[in-house]
């Protein structure tokens, strides 16, 4: 059996159904326009600030990510039927 390589719709696409993924897309895109802010207003005299900010914009919406993903397992585990 061969092995599946990686393609950049996997970013916004579910990798089972091939169908968008709104959570992907609106993640990957956020991610994005933080990385193009950081690398467009940072310079010598600000660095350390931004990307303090940069890394806490990335930590802090990863963690909520997994949160509701937990959150949403709960939900589904105790759904009846």
């Amino acid at each position: 059996m061969s092995e599946r390589k990686w393609c950049v719709m996997d970013l916004v696409c579910d990798h089972t159904t091939g169908k968008l993924r709104e959570t992907l897309l609106w993640s990957n895109l956020f991610k994005a326009s933080t990385l193009i802010a950081y690398c467009r207003f940072v310079n010598a005299d600000n660095f350390e600030m931004m990307t303090l900010a940069a890394g806490s914009l990335f930590l802090a919406h990863e963690g909520f990510s997994r949160v509701m993903n937990q959150r949403q397992q709960k939900i589904d585990k105790e759904a009846p039927g």
